[in-house]
Formats: structure tokens, sequence, C-alpha cells
């Protein structure tokens, strides 16, 4: 995605208006410590901290939009059918990996399994056979699969629930929508901000 946008503003605007530059953690330092008139960085609180202390070096302003948790509340008597719509909604676009994806549910116990009945369903319908449904994405690189699997291991290790919605496909990163039913609280997958198809309920 990010070359692809690269390519279309390196074709429409001209070079010395906007100039559009990829790289990792490197260049994102290395653009910190630059005296811009402003700085706006999205991404990790840990890389978000190197940035701002650097910038703060040439007194640049800087606009953050760092990662969290964004959780939903299902409240008693609220259609469980409208809400599984449209957390799947959210949750699914781009296989979670948005910044306004829900990362947690929070529901009364009566709710959860008529919740992970719906949200079956749901999955099914919209997204049969995951790993070769082309309107299905995959995890953007191996650091992030591997993340992500993480986190399913340390729930199933610590006895939480875990359902998959389908069939992923390791080889090509394509994990399956999945739901971790009443994970412990200490779990990266409950600290970190999961930004992929994992859904704590």
């Amino acid at each position: 995605t990010s070359e692809e946008l690269k390519a279309l503003l390196d074709e429409v605007f001209p070079a010395d208006r906007v100039a559009t530059v990829l790289g990792g953690p490197d260049v994102a330092a290395a653009f910190s410590a630059l005296p811009f008139d402003h700085l706006f960085f999205t991404g990790s609180t840990t890389v978000g901290r190197r940035v701002m202390q650097a910038a703060a070096q040439n007194l640049t302003p800087v606009t953050l939009e760092l990662g969290g948790k964004s959780p939903v509340i299902l409240a008693p008597g609220y259609s469980i059918a409208t809400a599984v719509d449209r957390i799947a909604a959210g949750k699914l676009l781009n296989a979670g990996q948005t910044c306004i994806a829900p990362d947690y549910v929070l529901m009364q116990k009566e709710s959860v399994a008529p919740f992970v009945a719906e949200m079956q369903r749901i999955v099914a319908q919209r997204y049969p056979n995951p790993a070769t449904n082309p309107d299905y994405t995959s995890i953007v690189n191996d650091g992030q699969y591997k993340r992500l699997s993480s986190y399913l291991d340390e729930a199933r290790a610590a006895g939480a629930e875990v359902v998959e919605l389908g069939q992923g496909d390791a080889a090509n990163r394509i994990l399956a929508p999945t739901l971790v039913v009443d994970p412990p609280k200490n779990l990266a997958l409950m600290q970190d901000e999961i930004f992929g198809p994992i859904l704590p309920i």
C-alpha cells in the first residue's frame, strides 16, 4: 500500500511540493531529527517516544497518533446480531490492521455464547475460507504474523478458549478471524494494541 501511494503521489505532485519517503525505524529517526515545521507520526508508542525526543532537539511541533486499546461495550438488551454485524465490519476490515479496529468486547456472560455463534455465522457469510478468499487480506509482514500468533499461543497456554473462525494459511500470513473468550487480563493481547483479526471477548 505504501509503495502504491508513493507512486501515485510522485506521479501527481512535483518533487519540490510533495516528497514521499518510505522506510523503517532508521528513516523515522533521521527524519525526526530534521528541523521540519511540523512532524506527524502514526505508529507504536515506543517509536512515538523516539520521534518526539528527536524532534525536541529542534523544538519541532509533533502530532502523534499512537497505538491503544479500542474497547466495545455490549450493553444488556442490545441486539447481538446488530452488534456483531458492526463489530465484524470494524474488526475484519484489512484483517484488523487499522487504528480504529475494535480491540476487545466487554459483555455479560450470558451474551458470550450467542455472540460467538453470531460471529461464526457472519464470518462464514462474509469471508468463507479466509485462506483463499480474495476479500480477506494477509498480515502485513512475517514479524507481525509471528507477534499475532504468539498472542494466540499465550492465550491457549493460559487456558483461554480460542475460537478460530475459519482456516488460515501461515505460509501466506493469512490469520483467520479468531475470538479469545475470557482471556486473563495480564496476557499480551489484553495489554498491547492487537492490530490484527484477533478479538478478545
